[in-house]
């Protein structure tokens, strides 16, 4: 996986109206008050419970499509279709990629942030 599909500032700053500004701000956000709970999902998922699995794929999902993380974006949604069974898949090992997209992706915000304003 490349870093250009993990983040994706260009796209991310034409859905902001170029205001890096608002991108440090939503960015230093998601750190600071991740909505993410790694563990929390691991266990949704190995419970079974597809309602709150999905839940917070699809919060993670709108996070990361805001954010230009478009790898990340795209691991959610292909959990969340395998889950609703539009898609044939291992909904269990959607979720691990998913997971080990969301820490390579924020690594590259680590990486990106201080280059911002």
């Amino acid at each position: 996986m490349s870093e250009a599909l993990l983040v994706n500032k260009e796209d991310a700053m034409l859905r902001l109206d170029n205001d890096e500004e608002l991108y440090c701000e939503l960015i230093d956000m998601f750190f600071d008050d991740p909505q993410f709970d790694v563990d929390a999902f691991k266990g949704f998922v190995a419970a079974g419970d597809t309602e709150n699995a999905h839940k917070a794929s699809h919060l993670l999902k709108g996070v990361a499509g805001t954010l230009g993380g478009d790898a990340l974006h795209h691991a959610c949604q292909t959990f969340e279709d395998i889950q609703k069974g539009k898609i044939k898949g291992d909904r269990v090992a959607a979720s691990e990629i998913l997971v080990e997209t969301f820490y390579k992706t924020m690594e590259a915000f680590k990486e990106i942030r201080p280059t911002l304003g």
